[in-house]
């Protein structure tokens, strides 16, 4: 995808300000982007190599800082913040349930976590655990998410015989009752 249209599929998720975390920003795709809607983004990935590719990238862009950390881990950042965005980086972790309690013990209360998956449920060398948004709703309900919603399904842009890359993106709060 583009700039562009990560900026407007963004928009569609309401980010208004606050501190966001990209959890396996690898090499910028949705970090910029986020960017443009978060009051700062702290762009971690435990890949040395694609932060420091995306640090070469940051130029004018003052509210972006990067971190090398493993998403697996419970605390990411020495505070809450407001957002997380898992841009297609949940499919590369077998137990994606862990990647999602850290998470939601890393939001504020009212903080949004936005996820932008493949939809399909086969596996391929580069998306060896898929998420479909049926088992997702189902995990962030199990770990206490609320306000669960579908954003936008994308269409396929490439398919075949064995994986189609028709993709999704759901947004959900932590809300404690």
């Amino acid at each position: 995808m583009k700039f562009q249209q990560i900026v407007d599929l963004l928009k569609q998720c309401n980010i208004q300000g606050g501190l966001w975390v990209d959890a396996g920003c690898g090499n910028g795709t949705y970090t910029f982007p986020l960017a443009t809607f978060a009051g700062q983004v702290i762009a971690i990935d435990r890949n040395i190599n694609n932060l420091s590719y995306l640090k070469s990238k940051i130029s004018t862009e003052k509210n972006i800082i990067t971190q090398q950390i493993d998403f697996n881990k419970p605390i990411w950042y020495n505070q809450l913040v407001d957002g997380i965005l898992f841009g297609f980086s949940l499919h590369y972790h077998p137990v994606p349930q862990i990647a999602l309690t850290n998470a939601f013990n890393q939001l504020i209360t009212g903080g949004t976590i936005i996820i932008i998956e493949y939809a399909s449920e086969n596996p391929v060398s580069w998306v060896p655990h898929p998420l479909s948004m049926k088992k997702l709703i189902s995990l962030l309900k199990e770990i206490s998410f609320t306000n669960i919603q579908p954003v936008e399904i994308l269409p396929s842009r490439r398919m075949s015989a064995y994986w189609d890359n028709a993709s999704y993106i759901l947004k959900a709060e932590k809300n404690l009752s």
